[in-house]
């Protein structure tokens, strides 16, 4: 049975090495695009969340039972980027109000 293989076999022999180092190519190049791909997307995201405004509220609690007092349905998620009833953390020992740095 093998020997009928036998021609098949130097037919294929001079396109098998080729063929085995540009798959093997295309596979490093296929994970080094996924990773890049991940990176990209996971730093975007984190830049999404972090427009995020609540910790730095009046009305946010730090509290897991109840985020916010104004809006807890929305508080620490992506709709309270542009939260109506933000007020910026006030330092109540000041004078003139200002926010906190």
């Amino acid at each position: 049975m093998f020997q009928l293989l036998r021609p098949l076999v130097h037919v294929i022999q001079p396109w098998l090495v080729p063929f085995c180092f540009l798959s093997a190519w295309a596979i490093v190049g296929l994970l080094g695009w996924s990773v890049w791909t991940a990176t990209r997307d996971t730093i975007g995201r984190g830049r999404q969340m972090h427009r995020i405004p609540c910790a730095g509220c009046q009305f946010f609690t730090s509290d897991y039972h109840l985020k916010c007092t104004v809006r807890p349905s929305i508080a620490l998620t992506e709709e309270a980027i542009s939260c109506p009833d933000y007020e910026p953390r006030t330092n109540a020992y000041s004078a003139k109000g200002q926010t906190l740095s």
